[in-house]
């Protein structure tokens, strides 16, 4: 790897610091993690991209984009992709046009359904982009610090087995925001003490890759844009597309997270903030290639 490319990578990464819930991510915000990441995900043969936050009896808007953006673009690398979520959030993923899908609602400790699951699904990969990991007391939990359990289908049970020596090991890369979802298990300690119900809410569940971003589309889309500098091409979603993608999660019923209202925004910001995000990302793409590469508007 060149120097330009680490040092593109680093400002890439940096992009995802902003803090627009200012819950203090910087506090445990690992550095420097998405270059880690997305070497990872280069190497995928296969991927199962998990994601959906419930919220009430739907899925919220932070996420879904996000974890189709990148399961496109390992797509477009060559890698095998299959969607997984469970029953409450599969409407989003159909919405987008996600395929192949794997709905399953497996039970915190249910260790047969999860070896099951992991053989079914046959990926070198498991990713996570914004879903609930289990608390130190096993219940899962919003930023208000509700128990959210009887609605959270417990996937990360996969992920736990995953992380285990033998034969059901598997790489896991997984993108957070606020210290409660899969993979934030690594950085617990810094979420009890930066976020608020910290306590209640950190996830135990770690990961082998772990990107943490103001907003987890945003994390998502940070690793497309660091496959797209690793990989010569652009892999970044169009601002019609990422529009569209929040739209279509927004007509199947999604949900604002912060807000609880249907509405194409996302943690309680307007689908501007996520376009600025996009376009930044794509301009530090752009400056790399020396406009050698064909960007998408």
């Amino acid at each position: 790897m060149t120097d330009r490319t680490a040092e593109a990578l680093r400002a890439l990464d940096a992009l995802l610091a902003e803090d627009p819930g200012a819950r203090g991510i910087a506090r445990f915000r690992p550095r420097d993690a998405l270059g880690g990441a997305a070497r990872a995900l280069l190497e995928a043969g296969g991927a199962a991209i998990t994601t959906g936050f419930p919220r009430g009896d739907v899925g919220e808007t932070d996420g879904p984009p996000g974890a189709f953006a990148l399961g496109a673009a390992l797509a477009a690398l060559g890698a095998r992709v299959v969607h997984l979520t469970d029953a409450r959030c599969a409407p989003l993923l159909v919405a987008l046009g996600a395929a192949p899908l794997e709905v399953a609602d497996p039970a915190p400790g249910d260790r047969a359904a999860a070896e099951a699951l992991l053989a079914r699904l046959d990926v070198t990969h498991l990713v996570s982009i914004e879903r609930p990991g289990r608390a130190a007391d096993g219940t899962y939990r919003n930023m208000r610090g509700l128990d959210i359990s009887t609605r959270t289908a417990a996937l990360d049970e996969v992920f736990l087995l995953a992380l285990e020596p033998g034969p059901w090991r598997r790489t896991t890369v997984c993108v957070g925001d606020g210290g409660n979802e899969v993979g934030m298990g690594n950085v617990r300690a810094g979420v009890i003490d930066a976020v608020a119900h910290g306590e209640a809410i950190a996830s135990v569940v770690g990961a082998d890759h772990l990107v943490v971003a103001g907003v987890s589309n945003w994390g998502a889309y940070g690793l497309v844009a660091a496959l797209s500098l690793l990989a010569g091409r652009d892999l970044l979603p169009t601002p019609d597309e990422a529009r569209a993608h929040v739209g279509a999660i927004v007509a199947a019923g999604a949900v604002d997270g912060v807000t609880g209202l249907t509405a194409p925004t996302v943690d309680g910001l307007p689908l501007e903030r996520t376009l600025d995000l996009l376009a930044a990302l794509r301009r530090v793409l752009r400056a790399t290639s020396g406009g050698r590469r064909g960007a998408r508007a």
